[in-house]
């Protein structure tokens, strides 16, 4: 049985990921800022009892990324699967309206805390079996595939978890940990919106997929949801 921690798990991707890991006999961890007022969630959790935890962090309080992780290890030795998922994407910037804390709080939010969240679950990850981090990323993100303006926070802030991303798996290379970065597709989630072309359950089997079959000699791509390899 593998051992699931899923951020930004109450809503969008991070719901159907959880929905679907625990379909495949997975045991999850759902981690996400008010666990309690997560109605799809709790619904999740009464249907699956003890396969399913819900965890409470607030992402930019690394007192509270740390104290998330310590609840995860009151409930298992160690984990296989990290999907760093949660994220935030500020609209309608302009070069004339940009603003620092926008910028900070968004960098915080998509790169910084994916790499705490990492930093505080090594114990566990090197404990687990086959253990790989996915740091869902975008396509946006993606320097070559930049070809329009706006978005400025969210494109750099993705571009920032790559190279995290990339760095991050030179370093656990030894310890046996794979560390992808993924772009999910364009979905239809409160963040995608309602054009995008893709459904989250077909995005989510992709990703999934993709955890299930990557291996160690992969680590440090950057991928996309169906597992093909994506232009930095």
């Amino acid at each position: 049985m593998r051992k699931v921690l899923i951020t930004g798990a109450n809503r969008g991707l991070g719901l159907e990921m959880a929905r679907q890991c625990l379909e495949q006999g997975d045991r999850g961890f759902a981690a996400c800022r008010n666990p309690q007022d997560a109605a799809e969630l709790l619904e999740l959790q009464r249907h699956h009892g003890d396969g399913l935890t819900l965890v409470e962090v607030e992402l930019a309080d690394d007192a509270s990324i740390r104290q998330a992780l310590e609840t995860v290890g009151q409930h298992t030795d160690g984990l296989d699967l990290l999907l760093n998922n949660a994220g935030v994407m500020p609209l309608h910037e302009t070069p004339e309206t940009l603003d620092g804390a926008t910028l900070d709080e968004t960098f915080h939010i998509n790169c910084t805390a994916p790499m705490l969240v990492v930093r505080e679950a090594l114990p566990l990850l090197r404990r687990g079996t086959q253990p790989k981090v996915l740091n869902i990323s975008s396509s946006l993100g993606s320097l070559t595939n930049k070809t329009t303006g706006g978005l400025y926070a969210y494109c750099a802030s993705k571009a920032a978890l790559n190279m995290l991303s990339r760095t991050l798996a030179h370093d656990l290379h030894r310890h046996g940990i794979t560390v992808v970065a993924i772009h999910p597709g364009w979905v239809q989630t409160d963040m995608g919106g309602p054009r995008a072309p893709l459904e989250a359950p077909e995005a989510v089997r992709g990703i999934l997929q993709v955890a299930a079959t990557v291996s160690l000699q992969q680590s440090g791509q950057f991928l996309t949801w169906e597992g093909e390899e994506h232009p930095w």
